[in-house]
């Protein structure tokens, strides 16, 4: 059975997959310090650990692969300019390697064992430390000719010169608000700080209110934008975060409504994946064989 990767901007996760299903499961955190070597020998080391006779092994990466396996940059995660994640995996396994963008691995994942059955055409929203998207068109899974297709975390929100800077370099991005560090950022302004935001979550206090505030208008209001040129059957939000999506839903709804360029625009279904945070690993695993399609 292959191995599927899911490598995010603070921890890598992997496993066993036997279609929908998890046969063993580990994770470790990234060191974004260590560089390009390091991670990637962290990753094979996590496949030999989990099964050293696997047949295939899928990586889903935080940011875009070419069609040989390089990718372009990983805003969260330096240093990975142009390195060809495929090749230097195979090396060290002598094994098949896929390798996609992550937002579209849980996309795939979706598509087959989640709302895919319901919804043709969908957009799969990743929240974690980056905001990530994967699309479905008609059943169709759509990487763009170059990879980038559903960058939605880089779709600009705030033009006002006060825009909070992004990990991509630019300001004003969807992911500088409705990321991680933006939202820790928030509630920190509130005179207290918590690592993550599940604790923000459950210490549900006036802080907690206007995180699920800025992560639904920022949502919203780019989705809103995007909704507008694809007239979608549903959006389908993965990660830790979307386990809270009815405390920020509202935000979400107010801010499409506000910005939808017409009403059933703004009215369309927001349904957490049916996959969970395991989206992204099931996905990566199914990537050796659905990229040679």
């Amino acid at each position: 059975m292959p191995i599927g990767i899911d490598w995010g901007g603070t921890s890598i996760k992997a496993a066993i997959v036997d279609g929908a299903n998890l046969r063993g499961f580990s994770r470790v955190d990234t060191d974004v310090s260590a560089g390009p070597a390091a991670v990637l020998d962290a990753i094979a080391a996590l496949v030999r650990v989990l099964d050293p006779r696997t047949d295939a092994v899928g990586v889903a990466i935080p940011g875009e692969v070419r069609d040989d396996g390089r990718c372009w940059k990983l805003p969260n995660v330096p240093g990975f300019e142009d390195v060809n994640i495929g090749a230097e995996l195979q090396a060290r396994l002598n094994l098949p390697v896929g390798v996609d963008n992550d937002a579209i691995a849980a996309a795939l994942a979706e598509r087959l064992y989640g709302h895919g059955g319901t919804y043709k055409s969908f957009l799969l929203v990743t929240l974690g430390t980056g905001i990530g998207g994967g699309i479905v068109l008609d059943g169709n899974v759509r990487r763009g000719a170059g990879g980038f297709a559903g960058e939605i975390g880089h779709v600009l929100i705030d033009s006002t010169p006060e825009a909070w800077p992004c990990g991509c370099g630019r300001r004003g991005c969807m992911e500088a608000y409705a990321g991680t560090p933006g939202l820790l950022k928030r509630y920190a302004e509130f005179g207290r700080h918590l690592p993550t935001i599940k604790q923000i979550a459950d210490a549900n206090d006036a802080g907690t209110e206007e995180v699920w505030r800025q992560l639904g208008v920022a949502l919203g209001t780019g989705l809103a934008s995007i909704n507008n040129v694809l007239d979608l059957d549903a959006i389908v939000f993965t990660g830790g975060v979307a386990n809270s999506l009815p405390a920020f839903e509202k935000h979400i709804r107010h801010a499409l409504k506000l910005r939808a360029f017409a009403p059933p625009l703004a009215e369309l279904p927001l349904v957490a994946s049916k996959l969970g945070e395991h989206a992204g690993v099931i996905g990566a695993a199914h990537l050796p064989v659905d990229r040679k399609s």
